[in-house]
């Protein structure tokens, strides 16, 4: 009775140190462990960056929409504009890029 006792107590401690060690390793290479969260913060720092270049694109597009409307024209816009699209300049004037 003491023997099966003693192989029930060593059965039992290689179940709970194999589970342990499972669980260490998960905590740091599973799918929420923790080199998956700094994968994630990276992401969101590029995406961040991405997000704010995005908005300020959409500013500036905003700005032009709205200087080339019908209630406020902005003629050296419209001006640029059209020579940009077209390709002409007068007989004067030097186009520098």
């Amino acid at each position: 009775m003491f023997r099966s006792f003693k192989i029930l107590e060593i059965t039992l401690s290689a179940v709970c140190f194999i589970l342990s060690f499972y669980f260490i390793i998960a905590s740091f290479n599973g799918e929420f462990g923790v080199s998956a969260k700094y994968q994630l913060l990276a992401k969101e720092k590029v995406l961040t960056k991405e997000l704010n270049l995005l908005i300020n694109e959409t500013k500036a597009i905003k700005n032009k929409i709205k200087r080339l409307s019908n209630t406020s024209l902005d003629l050296e816009l419209l001006d640029q504009q059209a020579r940009k699209i077209l390709g002409m300049i007068g007989e004067e004037e030097l186009i520098v890029f």
